[in-house]
């Protein structure tokens, strides 16, 4: 039995990190399709908790020579989930504009930070896998999340930041969250249907630089994947 149990801890123990970057990625659809038919408000800022801890927990097993960054970006999202809590708390207006601009700025670094060591993990591993691929996919997602966050700091100063197809005073939380991550995903992916518009020059200028970023990220990935497929193809050729 002991022998079997063991059996069973390696395997998984393998299985895992194969394919962390799968689950994540499903984590995170599964997030953006069940987050804005939440009409608990609670229930959606725990969901979405649970997606970055995931998250972080799994760019910090790929990358565990972070020691220094690894506090910084647990204590940036500490904060973050700090200032989330005193959304639910009553305050004035303003301070619940404040609030809302440390939780979007605080999340920007730490999902950037997130994406950036995912994508480090994918360039060390020097073979392309499965994971690899899908690790590439989860590192463009957070990079829309973090724009995501920047429009949703841009429209918490300025209300006209964007032209929407609903009046933001219409809006829930939920809604203004789940129309800046659309609206940062159609502009990465340069797809631009144009029902949501930036409105001011920040708003612009953010939006341009996320899809030259969103055009680079393509070239960058597609030229390391054929350099990883040619190294593979010779290292077979060599055995």
């Amino acid at each position: 039995m002991d022998i079997v149990t063991k059996q069973v801890h390696v395997g998984a123990k393998h299985l895992y990190p194969e394919w962390r970057f799968l689950q994540l990625l499903l984590l995170i659809f599964a997030w953006m399709l069940v987050s804005p038919r939440l009409e608990d408000r609670l229930g959606q800022h725990v969901l979405m908790q649970i997606m970055l801890l995931d998250v972080l927990l799994v760019t910090l097993w790929a990358n565990q020579g972070w020691h220094r960054v690894r506090t910084v970006v647990i204590a940036l999202w500490a904060l973050s989930l700090l200032a989330t809590v005193l959304a639910f708390v009553p305050l004035p207006p303003e301070w619940h504009t404040v609030a809302r601009t440390t939780e979007f700025g605080l999340l920007a670094p730490v999902l950037a930070a997130c994406a950036a060591g995912v994508l480090s993990f994918v360039f060390r591993s020097r073979r392309l896998t499965v994971d690899g691929i899908f690790a590439t996919v989860v590192a463009y997602m957070l990079i829309s999340f973090v724009f995501g966050e920047l429009y949703q700091v841009a429209l918490a100063w300025d209300h006209d930041a964007f032209h929407l197809p609903v009046p933001l005073s219409e809006l829930s939380p939920r809604g203004v969250r789940s129309n800046m991550l659309y609206f940062s995903l159609v502009t990465l992916t340069t797809v631009g249907y144009g029902d949501i518009l930036p409105n001011n020059d920040t708003t612009k200028m953010l939006a341009v630089i996320e899809a030259v970023v969103g055009q680079f990220y393509v070239a960058v990935v597609v030229a390391v994947f054929v350099g990883m497929y040619a190294a593979r193809a010779r290292d077979s050729e060599k055995t």
